[in-house]
């Protein structure tokens, strides 16, 4: 018996579902979606959030250093005139429409946003908004094939 046949092979490769233009797509949605969960955590418990951005920059010798710098937050939720809650999907700060002429998700409560949060989550896990995310790469960006 050889070496080799001791191993267990397999056909996978290095490249995964996550290397492929949709997988960035969802991975990108799923990085923001996240933000936005921590940044209603932090609203409900009455803290206020903040996002921080590293870049290289130089120092006062004139070394390269990283640094770290605020940048805006954007929240996708907003509160109507009746007190309940609306969410929108945002991909490059454009509303991405769920369905056709449908962009909002009505929340209601607050105590209901983080909950509408993770089950859009799983629904970008799941490839359900796939269709969406690249017709919105294509009105701002490089087509995907």
């Amino acid at each position: 018996m050889s070496a080799l046949d001791k191993l267990k092979l397999a056909e996978n490769t290095r490249r995964t579902a996550n290397s492929t233009p949709e997988g960035q797509l969802r991975n990108r949605m799923v990085d923001a979606i996240n933000q936005q969960i921590a940044a209603a955590e932090a609203m409900q418990r009455g803290e206020s959030f903040q996002v921080r951005r590293q870049f290289w920059g130089k120092a006062a010798d004139g070394t390269k250093t990283i640094q770290e710098k605020l940048v805006r937050f954007r929240p996708w939720y907003w509160q109507d005139g009746n007190g309940a809650f609306m969410l929108e999907v945002r991909s490059a700060n454009k509303v991405i429409e769920l369905k056709p002429k449908k962009s909002a998700i009505e929340v209601g409560a607050i105590s209901e946003l983080v909950p509408t949060l993770a089950l859009l989550r799983e629904a970008v896990v799941a490839g359900e908004l796939d269709k969406q995310l690249i017709a919105a790469k294509g009105r701002f960006g490089k087509k995907l094939a």
